[in-house]
């Protein structure tokens, strides 16, 4: 097993960690929980539809179970943090978990406050089984909510990485994670007042129903890719045994193969 556990009496957190209590607090507003519950709208039917034995969650903060609804038997939080909630508090940059042992990993906002989010992602990747499922949701920094940050007082969640969702799918791809379409919501004004965001419901309809780039948060479906057998016909007339070649599921990990032969 890799990776360490971190005590919770420790006072040395990450910056990931140190972020939690504020970012957790921000959930608690008007604005907060009402991106809460769009999110937890959005990901729930995506979420019933993966299948497994171990499903790792992490979060910024433990005021939504994303994986209530989840068929998996076998569900699991991880922190950086005590606000964030969990079996332990861990270092996501090196998780103490065994590669390949996870069917399902949902990441909540890790890679917007990480230091960092790409080593965050290849160890989430790392334990991710193949054909395993990876759900990620991160801010849009080019969205109403994350421009805000130039014309108020940055807030908590405009603090982080402002990782654009191609970019992400980028990383991922690298990794051998096939990310699907991206889905996203929050398409109203970053409003604290509960009354102004009920009025500005109309904005939500609209953006969801042309599926407008500009929603406020993002989600990312990957699947970890697998490697395809492929049965090589021989001539049984010769005393060669049939043979399974390994086809690599990707032309980035073709082409690294061919590199390699040269």
């Amino acid at each position: 097993m890799t990776g360490k556990f971190r005590s919770a009496s420790e006072e040395e957190l990450s910056p990931l960690g140190k972020a939690c209590p504020a970012l957790s607090h921000w959930f608690s507003s008007a604005l907060g929980e009402e991106i809460l519950s769009q999110q937890l709208a959005l990901a729930q039917p995506m979420i019933e539809g993966f299948f497994g034995y171990h499903l790792l969650q992490a979060s910024v903060t433990q005021k939504v179970d994303f994986a209530a609804s989840s068929r998996i038997n076998h569900r699991f939080r991880l922190g950086a943090s005590q606000e964030q909630g969990g079996a332990a508090i861990v270092e996501f940059e090196q998780l103490p978990l065994p590669s390949e042992s996870i069917d399902v990993v949902l990441l909540h906002h890790l890679l917007d406050f990480a230091s960092h989010p790409h080593q965050v992602l290849r160890e989430a990747a790392r334990v991710l089984i193949p054909g395993g499922h990876m759900l990620l949701i991160g801010f849009n920094p080019f969205s109403m909510l994350g421009l805000s940050r130039f014309l108020f007082s940055r807030g908590v969640y405009q603090r982080g990485n402002q990782l654009r969702a191609a970019r992400v799918a980028d990383w991922m791809n690298l990794l051998d994670l096939q990310a699907g379409r991206v889905d996203r919501g929050f398409f109203r004004l970053p409003l604290q007042q509960q009354d102004l965001l009920s009025k500005t419901a109309w904005m939500e309809r609209l953006g969801s129903r042309l599926h407008l780039p500009w929603g406020g948060f993002y989600i990312i479906v990957a699947r970890k890719e697998v490697a395809r057998v492929r049965t090589i016909k021989i001539n049984w007339r010769t005393e060669r045994k049939p043979s399974l070649i390994a086809t690599p599921s990707s032309p980035r990990v073709a082409a690294r193969g061919r590199h390699q032969k040269r």
